[in-house]
């Protein structure tokens, strides 16, 4: 028998046994342990962080940051999706290629990592 406690639902139905994983634990991914992100901490990847994989501390200043980095984000995708309707046959394409290109994905990368070594603390 399973002895650990059941959560129930908001419509009074059981769940399932309550799991002891916690925020801030480390995650588990093909037998592998990983580093998860807390809401003060951001975990890189190798794909955009030469220095992959960190735990970044956050404090105020690094959470105004990303936010700002959030509202630019959305009006990158914004500005993807319209140039990609506007300009259909040939503006996916000449992304693709852009964004294929070696030396313009390094380049991406390392900018990448130096807006990152703002966020790195000592500590």
């Amino acid at each position: 028998m399973n002895d650990a406690p059941r959560r129930s639902d908001q419509a009074g139905g059981l769940i399932g046994p309550k799991l002891a994983s916690g925020r801030g634990a480390q995650g588990w991914k093909f037998g592998l342990k990983q580093a998860r992100a807390t809401p003060d901490s951001f975990v890189t990847r190798s794909w955009f962080d030469a220095k992959a994989p960190r735990t970044l501390k956050l404090n105020y200043t690094a959470h105004s940051r990303l936010a700002a980095l959030r509202f630019g984000g959305a009006i990158l995708i914004a500005l993807l999706v319209t140039g990609s309707f506007l300009f259909w046959p040939w503006f996916p394409f000449t992304l693709a290629v852009v964004l294929a290109a070696p030396k313009m994905r390094a380049h991406l990368r390392e900018a990448s990592t130096r807006w990152l070594d703002g966020f790195d603390q000592a500590g």
